[in-house]
């Protein structure tokens, strides 16, 4: 166990992180008065290897605490954690769900044809039409935030955050649509985030392979561990947990800083979780829930601001900018933008209890086929179908 972890640590710390720390550590050198020069190395990142390294740490943690017996099928298990669908940006997958889907049968159905057909194209209606459209507006604001009204980098801070969403999850439905024509389920990886109310239920419904991974195999140990700590040391499990899944994302302080800040948040909120049940019992549910609702989202969307920016003098100099700059009420942006992302929600909130928006397999044929056909239409007709960036998640 410790072998496994000490050598894919160690692999994934040299090709992803060897720079950083030394880059990090030269700056910190020179600003204490001590001549350090460094040469950045040119380290090719080998492909995924974020996500398939937390899914082997997954299988052997697993395989040392007898929750799942080892593989004894080489081929098999190479092609469990090679499985292309989910690669490159997850979901990340546990050994005991997808590996015996390799081992047993699998049939054809053209019932799961047409719904991974219908979950790839919701994906790639969320990439192209919403996600990359929105892209552009999101560029242009963080590029050129000294020239913009304070509203208008706010708007785009909020487009971002759906973005991101709508550019990761819809990778996410193309990756789970794909696997299952191919007769393989994957892990949910979103379950309507933006309708959560707390930041705790936000993160179990946000990157779901992803938190629930933290949660069993750091989160956990680390509570168990400094259990002699009482509450301290759950809000220090959390804040170490969610500190090292920022450094997961990115080789930046931001990341570090954007994972710490929701590690605190978590931490308060499972110290502050009963008091909260009885202010919910004690005011209005349904307008406590709004109000949670809409502080969730704004927390959310502050720390996308810190995700996004490029450095930590990003960040102060765009919070600067919507702090001193002039609150015009009309904003520079595409006001018709906003309304995919109205749209988008209205269209979650109906359809919030199946496994992603577009599964309207028991709908009449005719009105299903015609939301497809739409779809389609939309898609093609987009100008970001010849002029597309990448998944967002390919950096990490």
């Amino acid at each position: 166990m410790n072998l496994s972890i000490v050598v894919h640590i160690g692999i994934l710390c040299y090709y992803k992180y060897f720079n950083f720390f030394i880059s990090s550590f030269t700056d910190f050198a020179k600003n204490l008065g001590f001549n350090v020069d460094y040469t950045p190395l040119h380290i090719a990142l080998p492909l995924a290897i974020s996500f398939f390294t937390f899914h082997i740490l997954g299988y052997t943690y697993d395989v040392y605490q007898r929750k799942y017996a080892a593989s004894n099928n080489y081929f098999e298990f190479i092609a469990h954690i090679a499985f292309f669908p989910q690669l490159v940006a997850g979901p990340i997958e546990r050994a005991n769900h997808l590996l015996p889907q390799f081992v047993n049968k699998r049939q054809f159905s053209w019932v799961k044809m047409e719904d991974g057909l219908l979950q790839m194209l919701w994906g790639f209606f969320k990439k192209i039409v919403i996600a990359d459209t929105l892209a552009t507006q999101v560029n242009y604001a963080f590029a050129h935030y000294q020239d913009l009204h304070a509203i208008t980098l706010i708007i785009a801070v909020i487009m971002f955050t759906f973005q991101m969403y709508c550019d990761f999850s819809g990778y996410s439905d193309i990756a789970l649509g794909c696997a299952r024509l191919l007769g393989f389920e994957l892990l949910q990886n979103f379950n309507y985030p933006f309708f959560s109310t707390s930041v705790s239920e936000f993160w179990r419904k946000w990157h779901m392979s992803l938190s629930n991974w933290i949660q069993d195999y750091l989160f956990t140990p680390i509570s168990f561990n400094k259990r002699a700590w009482g509450k301290i040391g759950i809000f220090y499990a959390a804040l170490v947990s969610f500190t090292i899944s920022g450094l997961w994302h990115g080789t930046n302080w931001t990341f570090i800083i954007w994972g710490a800040i929701h590690g605190i948040a978590i931490g308060y909120e499972l110290l502050t979780k009963k008091k909260r049940k009885s202010w919910s019992k004690k005011y209005n549910p349904v307008v406590y829930s709004i109000l949670s609702g809409l502080l969730v989202f704004i927390f959310w969307s502050f720390t996308q601001l810190i995700f996004r920016a490029t450095s930590v003098e990003h960040v102060y100099g765009i919070l600067n900018q919507i702090v001193t700059a002039d609150w015009v009420l009309k904003p520079e942006v595409n006001s018709i933008y906003l309304l995919y992302i109205v749209g988008l929600l209205i269209f979650e909130w109906y359809q919030r209890s199946k496994p992603y928006a577009l599964q309207i397999l028991n709908w009449p044929y005719y009105i299903k086929w015609a939301i497809c056909a739409l779809i389609i239409i939309t898609i093609f007709s987009s100008k970001n179908l010849n002029n597309q960036t990448e998944f967002l998640y390919f950096q990490f």
